[in-house]
């Protein structure tokens, strides 16, 4: 409170702390409008009672007074209690509010420590480096792409005769299965 602004965690619990003593004021302030709400119906029924007897014209007429000052009340209670409930709200707001500064401060300043400690130049230089490792990278992968079609290509009907003649001496003659094999028909414009 004194010696400088309270810490954001501070002001949010004091925020909490001022919403719950609102809503505590806001449900004795409901108590007492519930207990004039019955104090409504025993007038309303007590005004009744003195109609119907005869010569209570004039009770009856002290009593409508009571009952007009007591619905005035209400409505001021009505009116009190939502002021509360708006004010408890605001309260709540403004924690939060507060919260969210504070949150903001200590972002900027890291992000402040963050920058004064930050080279711009190293930066550069590793996202240069970088740059070219990849770029070599990519080249390496196409040398090996284009190695790997060449021994592809160097495969041909001569190496698959042997291919055969050596299975046939190991005795699998699953290759010749294999050969006869129907083959899926792959319909024109699937392949793309």
């Amino acid at each position: 409170m004194f010696g400088g602004k309270p810490s954001a965690k501070r002001q949010k619990q004091q925020a909490k702390e001022a919403s719950n003593a609102i809503k505590k004021e806001g449900r004795s302030v409901d108590r007492e409008l519930n207990q004039m709400r019955r104090e409504e119906t025993k007038l309303t029924a007590m005004i009744k009672e003195a109609a119907r007897r005869p010569g209570g014209q004039q009770n009856a007429k002290v009593l409508a007074k009571q009952l007009v000052r007591n619905r005035e009340q209400q409505a001021r209670l009505l009116k009190m209690s939502g002021q509360m409930s708006a004010t408890a709200s605001q309260v709540r707001s403004m924690g939060s509010q507060a919260a969210v500064a504070g949150s903001m401060a200590s972002a900027a300043s890291i992000m402040g420590k963050v920058n004064a400690q930050v080279n711009p130049a190293a930066v550069a230089a590793t996202m240069q480096e970088l740059e070219k490792q990849s770029a070599m990278m990519g080249m390496k992968e196409e040398m090996v792409d284009d190695a790997m079609e060449a021994l592809d290509d160097e495969w041909g009907d001569e190496d698959d005769d042997i291919l055969a003649q050596v299975m046939d001496e190991i005795g699998l003659e699953q290759t010749a299965a294999m050969q006869s094999a129907p083959a899926p028909a792959v319909a024109p414009g699937a392949a793309s």
